[in-house]
């Protein structure tokens, strides 16, 4: 083998180990992550250059803003109630959270600090299913990793294809 073929494959090794890494731990996250549910301001629905999504922005955004006006927090915490509705109860730079509370790592967006994406992609014609989205819902690791992984109406029914009521 000569020394090109040797370095492109140990290339691939190392691009696939990486991805195949960050899929086990969406996986880890999906699978044990605790459930929390943000509450949504949602904006305009529709983006013509990439398919149907819903900007996303939420209530906790805007708590934080005024909270944290000049800090730079790494983490949210948010105390849930029995259906795991969350409200902000503080914010902070470490783990663990405070006791009976759970930590979101937050990211920087334009408008400042928010604990999950701006926007939420879905198949494109479903855009009515979506209209009715009140609360975000994620998966919440132990280290603040959360992943978005639906939308739900003001029921707490979840939303998309195979949830219609």
């Amino acid at each position: 083998m000569t020394r090109n073929r040797i370095g492109l494959l140990a290339a691939f090794a190392l691009v696939s180990g990486v991805a195949l890494h960050a899929v086990l731990d969406h996986e880890n996250t999906l699978d044990t992550g605790r459930v929390v549910l943000l509450e949504l301001a949602p904006v305009d629905p529709r983006s013509l250059m990439q398919g149907d999504y819903m900007a996303l922005r939420f209530a906790v955004d805007r708590e934080l803003a005024e909270a944290a006006p000049r800090s730079r927090p790494d983490y949210l915490y948010l105390g849930l109630d029995d259906t795991g509705r969350a409200r902000m109860a503080g914010h902070g730079e470490g783990l663990p959270a405070p006791s009976g509370q759970v930590a979101m790592r937050l990211r920087w967006r334009d408008e400042g600090l928010s604990p999950g994406p701006n926007a939420y992609f879905f198949q494109e014609g479903t855009a009515d299913l979506y209209s009715q989205a009140r609360w975000g819902e994620f998966r919440v690791r132990d280290d603040g990793t959360a992943l978005l992984t639906g939308l739900r109406d003001g029921a707490l029914a979840p939303l998309g294809p195979g949830n219609r009521r």
